[in-house]
């Protein structure tokens, strides 16, 4: 599996809006374990890089 940039602009900027939704609703609604849960789409946003769309391109092929 390459580790190559996958994303576009528009994706990232989601990725960080989905990561604040997630917490904004882990905070507010008092399961804070559900903050967690926003690290894979801040690790997504902060890399450009999306294992799933590597995944699938390759089987693509």
């Amino acid at each position: 599996m390459k580790f190559e940039f996958n994303l576009s602009m528009t994706e990232i900027i989601v990725s960080y809006l989905l990561m604040m939704l997630i917490i904004f609703i882990g905070l507010f609604s008092g399961m804070t374990w559900l903050c967690f849960l926003a690290l894979p789409m801040f690790l997504r946003g902060l890399m450009g890089w999306c294992p799933l769309k590597t995944w699938l391109r390759q089987t693509a092929h």
